[in-house]
């Protein structure tokens, strides 16, 4: 499980800064937790809300979200 959600985080670190091109072969799961973990819910997710995604998503992938993005800055843009 930890190298699935590294390579999310990797992929949501490109999605933080606008690069979108490795979301669209993720399962729904995946993408919310990405659309979270970038603060790219708009852009990701628009027709899903932050409560959906997070029960989605799981205890066991937003404990992992949580201390690896605890300190991260929403994008600007």
């Amino acid at each position: 499980m930890a190298s699935n959600l590294e390579r999310l985080d990797e992929i949501a670190r490109e999605a933080w800064e606008g690069n979108y091109e490795r979301v669209g072969v993720l399962s729904t799961g995946e993408v919310l937790y990405v659309a979270l973990a970038s603060g790219r819910m708009r852009e990701l997710a628009p027709g899903d809300s932050i409560a959906y995604a997070v029960d989605r998503v799981g205890p066991e992938w937003m404990a992992h979200m949580l201390q690896v993005w605890r300190g991260a800055a929403q994008p600007k843009n």
